[in-house]
């Protein structure tokens, strides 16, 4: 019978529970979506570094030998340890694609993954090319490929093509942000494929420790174990491919973690509202019941089940649908950055878990709306509700009260008598708000950092990449050929009282190729003493201008102290800056790296010191790229944010008609016509959509800014909504809840004054 009741209850108030399952569906649907995608990509990660016995930590240094190994053996806790060279080197003398040559001791750590021609065999004379990159120059397996080692051209046959876990983001260096496997690529090869008179110089040592030792403690026993050179250590957290990776597990996760909350919200306080109405008009059933003989807490129950119903079946929906919808919106954005033998969804024990909170909060909101009711003695529920005591707030017998037009002092008590309700509306305009400037926000942040990075920044139009130790004939010639800025770069050690972190050392020659903003964008230039910090660097080791840092290159034992006379502000790049004279006044010699021209250096033209050359088109032609993988995800966003301000809008405004048809009726009666009514109704919608935008802009920006704040280390991404997203973001939201309006409103007509004005006789 109760059963027969509760599906009766909800026949009668379609419209309330339809939108609460729908909320209950998006709520469940959003987070499983999302936790099934970055869950997903961290199993296979797990499972895929797991395969190829990705290294727990890599020593960087020179010259390191089978001796090492032996030593690194005899350390308590690590369980293995090879050897590796890795070089970069132009492809066939074509200096615009550069492969990175991994030489392998064996393989038994950082095993490379064949998906296509020969299995990995130490025999076999040949490498093992990086899959993507012989897709995009079109290589074949059994094609030969040329690249430099040791001052010659070596040419070897493709024995296979491969994917390896120590390129999941296969990025050349921190200048460029998007993989470009069009011109960098990797290969594996062994040391066998050379003559034994020829000794390599293995300048990496890959090694694994035991589950349960301490990865500091391995890490200082290292340390002492090589005292007698320089070296870097350097661990899963800090490698680029894996903290890379890692980073955005970690960014989904957050995102997934903090969407749903408007949904778990709005649906809670729409079964509220419905059932504390439902309870309300139905005490006389509920006395009834209970002169029948039926218990508290089964009337209790039954009640509580409307929302234990609609939570469960709703949310089983959308934990089963979110993640055959949203992962593959989310991997089409994914695969263009990151490469993993497979993308596939999996669904975390969480997801059940969020499931169980939905039905409990859902349940709860019943339990709160009709424990009132059932407080109440059977003969005192059988007789109709007393009507409520009215008192005049203290803005009613104010003198502004007075002053104020019918409309708004209607208005203004329907919103104190349902606090509830405008509450509602108000978050759910928030939430609609926050996503859309969301969506809007994120695409233009990428967007404005391309035109930060490679416009406003970085105004070269090539880099010449140089070949280590030209010749000063070579660079003089380079010099004549094209105007520029020499620049050395290299990878650094920083440090400060509160840690330590790596980054980049770049010195500049004289020239206006690269240009300086601090962090609130605005130009500066470097200072001719001191060093320039860039602002992530200084924010990671708690630094401020005039503090003193310690650093060093990599290849180099002793500290640098220097003092940060400016802090500039980067998107990629984190480390310091120093001006040619104050670099070479320190003791140290300038070597350039590389020459910044603002002209076009022709793709056809062999030049003596080059190794490689980059051009700016091609990295703004990989940020375009990105954005337009990002269209789906702001699709979805957009489609989001429609759908709560509709469901919201269209519940409440249902609701709210229906607990207002009396004195609707009333006004009929008193003459107001119903376009009069209309742009009453229209008055108090307008209100609480201005609040609800006021609060959903800054919510809007805070959720870019919580987004980008958990991008990796080499990274900083400001926020930067334009003020177009905003007005549309505004604009969309305003429509919307208009547009919802004038759909309910055209029940007004169709009010039947005598039905309505009797119902409470």
């Amino acid at each position: 019978m109760l059963l027969r009741k509760m599906l009766r209850d909800m026949k009668n108030n379609t419209g309330q529970f339809i939108s609460i399952f729908f909320m209950a569906i998006l709520a469940m649907l959003v987070f499983s979506g999302i936790n099934a995608e970055w869950y997903g990509m961290k199993t296979e990660s797990d499972k895929y570094y797991e395969e190829t016995s990705l290294p727990d930590i890599w020593i960087m240094g020179t010259n390191f030998n089978k001796e090492d190994i032996e030593k690194i053996k005899n350390l308590s806790g690590i369980s293995n340890a090879t050897l590796r060279l890795s070089f970069d080197s132009p492809m066939d003398n074509d200096n615009d694609k550069i492969i990175r040559i991994n030489i392998m001791a064996d393989d038994t750590l950082s095993i490379p993954k064949v998906v296509e021609g020969s299995p990995l065999d130490s025999i076999k004379d040949g490498l093992w090319l990086d899959n993507s990159f012989a897709k995009a120059n079109k290589l074949k397996v059994g094609e030969e490929i040329t690249f430099e080692f040791a001052g010659k051209k070596i040419q070897k046959t493709i024995l296979g093509l491969i994917l390896h876990p120590e390129y999941v983001y296969s990025s050349r260096d921190d200048s460029t942000l998007m993989p470009d496997p069009e011109n960098f690529g990797f290969a594996f090869l062994y040391s066998s494929s050379f003559s034994q008179d020829f000794k390599i110089p293995y300048n990496q040592l890959l090694i694994t420790i035991n589950e349960d030792m301490d990865e500091k403690t391995i890490s200082k026993e290292l340390e002492n174990a090589f005292s007698d050179r320089y070296i870097i250590i350097v661990n899963r957290d800090i490698h680029p491919s894996v903290s890379s990776f890692n980073s955005e597990i970690e960014q989904n996760k957050a995102m997934g973690g903090v969407f749903p909350i408007v949904f778990f919200l709005i649906a809670a306080l729409s079964m509220l509202t419905t059932m504390t109405r439902i309870t309300n008009n139905q005490r006389i059933q509920i006395g009834t019941l209970k002169a029948l003989g039926f218990s508290r807490n089964r009337i209790l129950f039954h009640y509580i089940s409307y929302g234990i119903w609609i939570g469960l079946i709703g949310g089983l929906i959308g934990i089963f649908t979110g993640p055959l919808l949203i992962p593959p919106i989310l991997f089409s954005m994914q695969k263009t950055i990151y490469t993993l033998p497979n993308w596939s969804i999996a669904i975390s024990p969480s997801s059940f878990l969020v499931l169980a909170l939905l039905v409990l909060n859902c349940s709860a909101s019943s339990y709160f709306a009709c424990r009132r009711q059932l407080n109440e003695v059977p003969a005192v529920s059988l007789r109709p509700k007393a009507p409520k005591f009215g008192r005049h707030t203290h803005l009613e017998k104010s003198k502004l009260w007075h002053s104020l037009d019918f409309t708004v002092q209607w208005n203004l008590r329907d919103i104190m008598r349902s606090k509830i309700r405008s509450f509602m509306v108000i978050i759910g305009v928030t939430g609609c708000t926050a996503l859309l400037l969301f969506g809007l926000g994120l695409k233009d942040t990428v967007n404005s950092m391309s035109i930060w990075m490679y416009k406003e920044l970085n105004v070269y139009e090539s880099k010449i990449n140089l070949i280590e130790n030209s010749s000063k004939e070579a660079l003089d010639a380079l010099s004549k050929s094209y105007k520029g800025q020499w620049i050395q770069e290299s990878a650094i050690e920083l440090r400060s009282e509160t840690g330590k972190e790596n980054g980049s050392l770049t010195v500049l020659d004289v020239g206006e190729e690269i240009r300086f903003e601090d962090d609130k964008r605005r130009k500066i230039s470097l200072p001719a003493k001191g060093i320039g910090m860039s602002y992530k660097m200084a924010k990671l080791l708690k630094i401020n201008t005039g503090d003193t840092v310690e650093w060093r290159s990599y290849g180099e034992k002793s500290w640098k102290k220097s003092i940060v006379s400016v802090i500039y502000r980067t998107p990629i790049g984190q480390g310091i800056v120093v001006k040619r004279k104050e670099y070479e006044n320190s003791g140290e010699c300038f070597k350039p790296t590389a020459l910044l021209t603002s002209e076009k250096v022709g793709r056809d033209r062999q030049i003596e010191a080059a190794k490689s050359i980059q051009y700016k088109n091609n990295l703004l032609d990989a940020f375009n790229d990105m954005l337009e993988s990002m269209k789906m995800i702001i699709a979805m966003l957009v489609l989001a944010a429609a759908v709560l301000g509709s469901v919201v809008l269209y519940n409440l405004g249902a609701l709210s008609f229906t607990e207002k048809i009396r004195e609707l009726a009333t006004l009929k009666v008193l003459g107001f016509s119903p376009k009069q009514i209309r742009s009453l109704l229209q008055m108090q919608n307008i209100w609480l959509t201005v609040l609800g935008v006021i609060i959903g802009i800054p919510a809007g920006y805070w959720l870019v800014h919580f987004m980008l704040s958990t991008m990796p280390a080499f990274l900083d991404m400001p926020p930067d909504i334009s003020i177009i997203s905003l007005f549309i973001s505004i604009c969309g939201t305003f429509i919307l809840s208009l547009i919802i309006n004038l759909m309910l409103s055209k029940n007004i007509s169709k009010i039947d004054m005598v039905s309505a004005l009797k119902s409470v006789e």
